[in-house]
């Protein structure tokens, strides 16, 4: 398990230079506040979108209040990366969706045991080391 609580940012940072070593071109990506889709990824005419989750707040968010995430906020980071998930599927129908969060204990403690009915619903997940090895539930080719 990891040791170190990884931001959004880093997840999306570890992940980038996965996907492009398996052929997939980066379309979009946003780092910080930025809104939007957290990275697009294009491969032989598809397309990936991810929603990416972090074990900590940025160290300069304004909304910063705890050195890492509880289980409680998990949970509801999490909730939101299903919901938006969902809403991608939904707009998207032929792209392969996937929810991206650091391989991190009290992220696989609190929500490590839901993390296979993900791909029940057509729902990739990548747990992201910080050496940035990644593990892949589900498939995205």
């Amino acid at each position: 398990m990891e040791d170190h609580k990884l931001t959004e940012d880093r997840v999306i940072e570890l992940l980038m230079p996965y996907l492009k070593s398996r052929d997939w071109k980066i379309e979009s990506y946003c780092l910080g506040q930025k809104r939007g889709i957290d990275i697009v990824a294009l491969k032989n005419g598809k397309k990936l979108v991810v929603e990416t989750k972090g074990a900590k707040a940025n160290d300069n968010s304004p909304t910063k209040k705890r050195k890492y995430f509880d289980s409680g906020q998990i949970k509801d980071h999490f909730g939101k990366a299903i919901v938006k998930s969902l809403e991608t599927k939904n707009n998207f129908p032929e792209s392969v969706v996937a929810i991206a969060q650091p391989l991190d204990e009290d992220i696989k403690r609190a929500i490590g045991g839901i993390i296979p009915n993900l791909n029940d619903i057509g729902i990739v997940h990548f747990w992201v080391k910080s050496n940035g090895e990644i593990i892949v539930e589900g498939a995205i080719e």
